[in-house]
């Protein structure tokens, strides 16, 4: 699970396909190929792919590449920083558009379990060598968990833990993990669980790293840990990959740009470069796209009225929507300064009533954010939406939110909702640079007034303003958080990691019940309708409990220029948002 902004990576509109939910028999495989329907936007032409050529990719607004290390600590878990490090360290697997593994651009070959779910065999390729030569083994995975494990603990030296810290069950439920072959890694638990949580969100963390060229300390974990961990921000450390692309070169606020790697063992691209392109604004990248100075990038929703200065020269835009859930972010954690009302679920609850989704989908993102009330979206559809959510349970109501706030003791002192001395009136951080984010947050800021709640703007750059609430040891430095998101990236979307005790993005928010009902969804069931049952009771409860704000599920409006082909949902990926850019090529 990343976070993600509210703007701009690049995608199209996908279909999740069923039969994920836990008690399937088999892991869904979907093998990707190199030709799209004629006709389809970016597709490949009736020609063979063409060498040669560069591909400029926009990052969203004010967005940096900050750490380059395939494992990382939560102030550094963007989904940019990732969808640049994964074109040159792959995964042991790739989710693909329709959430089944893609063992075409994995590097694991099959997964097998037993009946149990105590025991995984991971069958690999033995054709993918790291670039300075040397095969890619079972070992490398191995030392993958080994680091994985080491960065786990709580009290792992920084810049650790590692944000992903376990989810899976990982190291917790892990008996053990060891190469029972060159080719082959064996996994066994100390207890059975549901499979495919478990290879979705315990496998699905693994990646091949290669021991040779980093382990400086091979007897001495946490000297390691602290040396990857002081190299996951230099770009010039990661010279031996073994993805489809290399890092060349890298620029804070600039550009990073990758090269081929000629030894990848997988679908090799035949561009000349990929350049991974910072913009400082929504204006700059969209002048860029109209110079073709870009030729992969991103429609900001408030530049909707001006779309024809690139459909006239040819460029394509599509909608596309990620698998994960967007929010205003409530600081929940003891020295807030909101701590008492954050914690209150009847303030919670208000807010949400005075969120006005539907005019946020119709006036700011033209139809293609349409609402949510929970952590599922209800596009792309699919099989882990409660039908009970796909109507909402705290629809806008700006006298049931103030209603609310009254019966909960608040009373409007000076146009300030006032409860014991407590005001609510906070700063709301949001990202820069984005127009319609920035009109998203205006338009919640005047309906929370209207209720007495006063949230005083604060915008920061993307990276800064992670960093603020990733920074646990300064709680009192922030109250609320608008403008990203939680993608699930490939992960089974159950609620570890996000909303049980230090999590990813609960901040504070702590409630035994749900954890009961997430530990549920991670264990075997009778069936898979049972499996599923299980998954709605935590998804209803946890929706009602709005540990955040629920927000709008948008999309983002991809533009792509016509001599740019193969940039379809299958190899850009909005599902997860990590893009198989080895597959996309220029014609001339």
């Amino acid at each position: 699970m990343k976070r993600r902004r509210l703007v701009g990576v690049f995608g199209m509109s996908a279909v999740m396909a069923a039969g994920v939910v836990a008690g399937c028999a088999s892991v869904p495989a979907h093998s990707s190929s190199s030709a799209n329907a004629s006709g389809s936007v970016g597709a490949a032409a009736a020609v063979a792919p063409q060498k040669g050529g560069t591909l400029v990719y926009a990052l969203p607004p004010a967005t940096n590449i900050t750490w380059y290390l395939p494992i990382e600590n939560s102030q550094n878990a963007s989904l940019y920083n990732a969808q640049l490090f994964t074109q040159m360290y792959p995964g042991v697997i790739y989710i693909d558009d329709q959430y089944g593994i893609d063992y075409a651009d994995s590097f694991a070959n099959q997964i097998t379990y037993n009946a149990t779910g105590t025991v995984f065999t991971i069958q690999l390729k033995q054709n993918w060598k790291w670039s300075d030569g040397q095969p890619v083994t079972a070992q490398d995975v191995v030392w993958d968990y080994k680091l994985i494990q080491a960065t786990d603990n709580p009290k792992a030296p920084a810049p650790w833990p590692n944000y992903n810290a376990g989810s899976g069950g990982v190291p917790d439920n892990v008996k053990s993990v060891v190469a029972t072959g060159k080719y082959t890694v064996t996994i066994t638990l100390k207890k059975p669980v549901n499979q495919q949580w478990f290879i979705y969100n315990g496998i699905g963390q693994l990646t091949p790293l290669p021991e040779h060229a980093w382990n400086k300390y091979p007897s001495n974990m946490n000297q390691e840990i602290t040396y990857l961990g002081k190299e996951a921000t230099n770009p010039t450390f990661f010279k031996v990959v073994d993805g489809p692309f290399q890092l060349q070169s890298a620029k804070s606020s600039q550009a990073w740009v990758l090269v081929p790697n000629p030894t990848f063992g997988g679908h090799k691209s035949t561009l000349d470069k990929v350049i991974f392109q910072y913009e400082a604004s929504a204006d700059s990248e969209f002048s860029a796209l109209k110079t073709g100075a870009i030729n992969l990038g991103y429609l900001d929703p408030a530049q909707w009225g001006s779309r024809q200065a690139l459909t006239s020269v040819g460029d394509s835009i599509v909608p596309g929507y990620n698998f994960g859930y967007y929010f205003v972010e409530l600081n929940q954690l003891k020295g807030s300064p909101l701590y008492s009302a954050f914690t209150d679920l009847k303030v919670r609850q208000a807010l949400e009533y005075a969120i006005d989704q539907n005019t946020i989908d119709k006036e700011i993102y033209h139809g293609y954010a349409p609402p949510q009330y929970g952590p599922i979206p209800a596009t792309p559809k699919t099989v882990f939406l409660d039908p009970k959510l796909q109507k909402p349970l705290f629809p806008f109501s700006l006298s049931k939110a103030k209603q609310l706030l009254e019966s909960d003791g608040w009373t409007l002192q000076n146009g300030v909702m006032t409860k014991n001395g407590q005001k609510l009136e906070f700063d709301l951080m949001y990202p820069s640079g984005s127009p319609s984010t920035t009109q998203m947050v205006e338009l919640i800021q005047q309906d929370w007034k209207s209720i007495g709640v006063i949230a005083n703007l604060k915008p920061e750059e993307f990276a800064q303003e992670i960093g603020i609430m990733s920074n646990s040891k300064q709680p009192g430095n922030w109250a609320a958080a608008a403008g990203t998101g939680i993608t699930y990236g490939g992960s089974y979307p159950s609620g570890e990691q996000l909303f049980e005790p230090g999590g990813l993005d609960n901040f504070g928010y702590d409630n035994p019940t749900l954890d009961r009902l997430i530990q549920k969804t991670n264990e075997p069931a009778a069936s898979a309708a049972q499996s599923q049952q299980n998954f709605f009771k935590y998804e209803e409860f946890v929706s009602e409990q709005v540990p955040v704000l629920w927000n709008n599920t948008w999309a983002s409006l991809g533009v792509v220029a016509p001599n740019v082909h193969n940039a379809t949902s299958q190899y850009m990926n909005p599902t997860t948002g990590y893009p198989l850019l080895n597959y996309i090529w220029i014609s001339k």
